[in-house]
């Protein structure tokens, strides 16, 4: 868009040059790691002990491979869980032995088992939060969500929204607010005098943005901004 048709790729590096008040201090290589692990995000820099003479990194992609449950069992998915730390725990390592070697009667793949690390994780299902407690043999009546919103009874009267699409509002106050006079075209904002609640919402990316750390902090912006703007419509 700006012309360069040359350049096929840009990349930004940093240089520090580190000044030491101490004469004749010699640096060990456990104060060169600290310094340097100090200095950079590891998940996404990385040093270079040289100057840069190629952007091919020289890292393939490591290939696809069955997972052998058919002939293995169980063994198979304890051995592909922790090479690719999958976070399987005994219930996921059963349930998953059962489903493909009882019903599905095939093998999966190193990328389905991936997936469905994500897919059926915390992170996406909350099964911690929203499943069944067993105590002692004996299943509790309450969830470890129930008992969170359970707080609410004894709390101030003052929600508007509670726990509604990952986001809870408050009563707010009457304030200035910049509105548009029209939202289907370009317009005119004028100062709006009314009532704003407040809005309260949580987002964890921990296992997303492990996995690609760009789009996954991006995805996990875009869900913050999501249930702010959704709160209540189950958007």
């Amino acid at each position: 868009s700006v012309g360069l048709t040359q350049v096929s790729r840009l990349e930004v590096s940093i240089r520090y040059l580190v000044h030491w008040q101490m004469d004749g201090l010699e640096i060990s290589h456990a104060l060169e790691s600290q310094l340097t692990g100090a200095l950079h995000d590891r998940m996404t820099e990385c040093r270079y002990l040289e100057p840069i003479q190629s952007f091919d990194h020289g890292i393939v992609p490591e290939p696809w491979f069955t997972v052998d449950i058919l002939g293995q069992g169980r063994k198979a998915l304890e051995d592909v869980n922790s090479k690719l730390g999958l976070a399987f725990d005994d219930w996921d390592l059963d349930f998953y032995n059962e489903l493909f070697s009882q019903k599905l009667k095939r093998n999966p793949t190193s990328v389905e088992c991936f997936d469905l690390a994500q897919s059926n994780s915390e992170h996406s299902r909350h099964w911690f939060f929203k499943g069944k407690m067993i105590i002692n043999k004996k299943e509790m009546p309450e969830s470890l969500l129930d008992m969170i919103i359970k707080t609410q009874t004894t709390s101030n009267n003052n929600n508007v929204i509670k726990f509604s699409d990952n986001s809870s509002a408050i009563e707010g106050f009457t304030v200035d607010r910049l509105r548009p006079l029209t939202v289907d075209t370009a317009g005119q904002y004028i100062i709006n005098r009314g009532k704003s609640h407040i809005v309260f919402t949580a987002e964890t990316h921990n296992f997303p943005t492990g996995v690609a750390p760009f789009s996954g902090a991006t995805t996990g912006t875009g869900g913050r901004i999501r249930d702010v703007q959704a709160v209540g419509r189950g958007g």
